[in-house]
């Protein structure tokens, strides 16, 4: 784990401000699905706004605002601590573009193998809808969760377990708490609409997302690059009604590929360096 681990923070937050993000976490997803929550209102806004505002946006802000208030204050972390560097903004934005071309161009060759005509995803008649469902995700939901879960807590977590467990166990300790975590996000979004018997495959499900979301941002340390995978995986905004294999199947396809291709580029360029090195000493 030690060579595809993330940034390191700077330092620690303190227990107490991991105790608050959890607590502020569950008052929030509670909150949403509480009688007093505005649904309504967000709802009109959503229809008022031609689909641009959606009621996820608002809710990740809630959330979001709280968060980042607690790990940029007393948390002690500067925004480069918890993956939000300005230079990781262009390739991350990049990738996502080619992992939405992917999903699309997935689509594409598979209706025209199976001589099968296009059609127009029909969401993209209705205004900001499919594009406002993305933004949501990647102004809300996917930064806020993966900005707390993957660039925050898993490091934070190996910080502290440092001190108990060898570094690479540390570290793959703190991946499994982080992610365990994560995956208990939305349980009380599952009991309200699907019900307890939904919730084990949901837990599961969201647990090897969160793995597999964690050791890309491990292995491309740019988190722009899992919030754009994640917005995408939650709100796909395909062209085209999809056709062959799962356009979210197809992405995380080519997410791994990219990451392993970020990895081995890596790799080389530390491997030139230190030749260039041993030469310049001879």
């Amino acid at each position: 784990m030690p060579a595809t681990r993330p940034l390191m923070p700077a330092q620690a937050s303190p227990l107490w401000v991991l105790a608050a993000a959890i607590a502020w976490t569950i008052t929030v997803s509670l909150a949403v699905f509480s009688p007093w929550f505005p649904t309504e209102a967000l709802r009109a806004l959503h229809q008022a706004s031609d689909g641009w505002l959606h009621p996820t946006l608002v809710s990740a802000a809630v959330l979001g605002t709280g968060l980042f208030v607690l790990l940029l204050g007393p948390g002690r972390q500067r925004p480069a601590d918890i993956g939000l560097r300005r230079g990781a903004l262009p390739p991350g934005l990049a990738a996502t573009a080619v992992l939405w071309l992917a999903m699309n161009a997935s689509t594409l060759i598979a209706a025209r193998a199976d001589g099968l005509p296009l059609t127009l995803h029909p969401d993209w008649s209705q205004g900001g809808l499919v594009p406002g469902r993305l933004l949501a995700q990647l102004l809300g939901t996917a930064l806020v969760e993966e900005t707390v879960f993957r660039a925050w807590l898993w490091p934070q977590l190996a910080l502290r377990l440092h001190r108990l467990v060898p570094r690479a166990g540390a570290w793959t300790v703190a991946l499994l708490v982080s992610q365990g975590l994560f995956a208990l996000l939305p349980v009380p979004m599952v009991l309200a609409t699907a019900g307890p018997a939904a919730l084990a495959g949901v837990l599961v499900n969201l647990f090897v997302v969160g793995l597999i979301t964690a050791l890309l941002y491990a292995a491309t340390r740019n988190l722009f690059f899992v919030v754009g995978l994640h917005a995408l995986g939650n709100a796909p905004t395909l062209l085209m009604e999809p056709h062959g294999p799962p356009p979210t199947l197809v992405m995380a396809g080519v997410a791994i590929v990219m990451a392993v291709g970020v990895v081995l580029a890596r790799r080389h360029r530390g491997a030139s360096g230190g030749l260039r090195m041993t030469v310049a000493k001879g």
